[in-house]
C-alpha cells in the first residue's frame, strides 16, 4: 500500500472520530437542556399547587408559556438532530452497498463472502427522522474504509503482475495490446478507489458543517435558558425606555407594496351580499304533453293546496311519474274517446 493512500485512509479515520466526538458533545448539551426544562416544569407544578387563586394562576400563565416555548424550540432542535443522524446512516449505508455491488459485478477475483461483512438494518427513505444506532454508523464507516483498502490492494497486485508479466512468460511484443488492456482496467480501478475516497470525504465535510451548526445552536439555546432562569428581579413600567415611533421596517432592496388585508367581518358581509343576489331557478319542469289530460286535476290541486308541498307529500311526484309513463306508453285511442264522451254526458 502506497504512502499516499495510507495517509488518506488515516486522515478519514481521524476526521470521522472528530465527527463522532462532536455528536457526543451535542448529546451532552441536549441532556443538560432536557434537565433544565424538567426542572422548570416541576417548579411550575409546585407553584400552581400552593398558589391556586385565580389571580395567581393568571400570573403563572406567563411562566408556563416560557416553559412551553423552550420545550417547543428544544423539540425542533432535537428533530433536526434526528434528521442529521438519519442522513449519516443513509449516506454510509448506500455507499457501503454500492461498493459491495461493484465488487460482485466487476471483481471476480474478490470473494465478498470471504470478507465476512456484517449486514445492517435496511435504510428506509420514507422515514427521514428514524434514528439509527451510532455503533452501526461507526461499523459501516469502518467497513467502507476496509473495502476501499481491499480494492486498492487489488490495484497494487495487478500493477505488479503487469510489470513482471513479460519477464515471467517470455512472450515478447505480441502481447502488447493485452498488457495495455490490463493497464487500462487497473487504471479504472484506481480511479474507482479515488472516487470512493472522495465520496467519503464529501460526507465528512457536509456532516461536520451541519453538526457544528447544530452544536452552536444547542449551546446558544442552553445559554438562553440559563440567562432567563437566572434573572432575579421584577419588571415594571420603568424598564421601558423612551423610544421614537417606528415608522417602517427596514427592507433590503426596493420597497415592497403591501395590499390591504380583507378583514373577516368585511369578508362575511361580502358573502352575504353575494348570496342575496343569487336567484333560484325552478327545479320541476311541467310536462306539456300532460296538460290536456290533467287540466282538471291540476286546477283542483292549485285551489285546494295554494302552498307549495313539502318533501313529505308524494302525490305530485307520483303524478309526474305516471305522466312520464303515459308519455312513453300512450293509452289506446278508443279509451280516450270513451273518456271524452263520458264527460260530455255528465255535463
Amino acid at each position: 500500500m502506497s504512502h499516499n493512500h495510507a495517509f488518506q485512509i488515516e486522515k478519514l479515520r481521524n476526521n470521522f472520530e472528530n465527527i463522532i466526538t462532536l455528536k457526543k458533545e451535542i448529546a451532552k448539551v441536549k441532556m443538560l437542556v432536557s434537565d433544565k426544562l424538567s426542572q422548570l416544569k416541576l417548579i411550575y407544578n409546585e407553584l400552581i399547587k400552593t398558589n391556586n387563586k385565580k389571580i395567581f394562576l393568571f400570573c403563572l400563565d406567563s411562566f408556563y408559556f416560557q416553559y412551553k416555548t423552550f420545550a417547543m424550540e428544544m423539540e425542533h432542535i432535537d428533530r433536526y438532530r434526528a434528521l442529521m443522524n438519519n442522513r449519516m446512516y443513509c449516506d454510509y449505508y448506500k455507499l457501503y452497498n454500492l461498493i459491495i455491488t461493484h465488487i460482485k459485478d466487476n471483481r471476480a477475483d474478490m470473494n465478498v463472502a470471504e470478507l465476512e461483512l456484517k449486514s445492517y438494518p435496511a435504510y428506509k427513505d420514507l422515514e427521514p427522522f428514524q434514528e439509527y444506532k451510532l455503533e452501526d454508523i461507526k461499523e459501516i464507516h469502518n467497513n467502507i474504509l476496509f473495502l476501499i483498502n481491499q480494492l486498492y490492494g487489488q490495484t497494487l497486485d495487478k500493477n505488479d503482475t503487469i510489470e513482471h508479466y513479460n519477464d515471467n512468460h517470455k512472450i515478447g511484443f505480441s502481447i502488447s495490446n493485452f498488457l495495455n488492456t490490463l493497464e487500462y482496467e487497473n487504471r479504472l480501478l484506481r480511479e474507482q478507489v479515488g472516487l470512493y475516497i472522495n465520496y467519503v470525504s464529501f460526507f465528512h465535510i457536509s456532516e461536520r458543517k451541519q453538526l457544528n451548526r447544530l452544536y452552536l445552536r444547542m449551546q446558544e439555546f442552553y445559554t438562553e435558558i440559563e440567562e432567563n432562569i437566572n434573572i432575579n428581579r421584577t419588571f415594571s413600567i420603568d424598564d421601558i425606555g423612551d423610544e421614537d415611533k417606528l415608522n417602517r421596517f427596514y427592507i433590503i432592496g426596493e420597497d415592497v407594496k403591501i395590499d390591504p388585508i380583507l378583514e373577516d367581518v368585511e369578508f362575511l358581509e361580502t358573502i352575504k351580499k353575494e348570496t342575496k343576489t343569487i336567484e333560484v331557478e325552478p327545479l320541476i319542469e311541467i310536462d306539456e304533453s300532460n296538460k290536456v289530460n290533467d287540466n282538471v286535476e291540476e286546477t283542483s290541486n292549485i285551489v285546494e293546496n295554494p302552498v307549495v308541498q313539502t318533501e313529505s307529500s308524494q302525490p305530485e311526484n307520483i303524478d309526474a311519474f305516471e305522466g312520464m309513463t303515459s308519455e312513453i306508453n300512450p293509452p289506446p285511442q278508443n279509451e280516450t274517446v270513451e273518456t271524452i264522451e263520458t264527460v260530455e254526458t255528465s255535463e
